[in-house]
């Protein structure tokens, strides 16, 4: 079922569907990305730095037929060098 979702939804490597269930009505989408990953800060420079921390992040998505449809996303943040840290969004967030 997780490579049906991650077509339709458009999901790319790094990012990947750890788990898929139903709650009550609700379809509930877990999104993670993979271990290692570099990520850049397009806003500043074109560095690629590994995670510093993740922040659990949940979006609002549209119906699955009659079933609420949430993404429940690890969203990862990056530490620069100039010690700032950003957040890195999904694409599809």
């Amino acid at each position: 079922m997780q490579d049906l979702f991650t077509q339709a939804l458009g999901i790319n490597s790094p990012w990947f569907i750890k788990d898929v269930s139903f709650d009550n009505k609700q379809l509930n989408i877990h999104i993670d990305f993979k271990k290692g990953t570099k990520f850049t800060d397009s806003s500043a420079d074109t560095k690629a730095y590994t995670a510093y921390d993740t922040k659990a992040k949940t979006y609002r998505h549209m119906n699955f037929f009659e079933h609420e449809c949430h993404l429940h996303v690890r969203v990862p943040r990056i530490k620069r060098d100039d010690g700032k840290v950003k957040m890195i969004l999904p694409p599809f967030a």
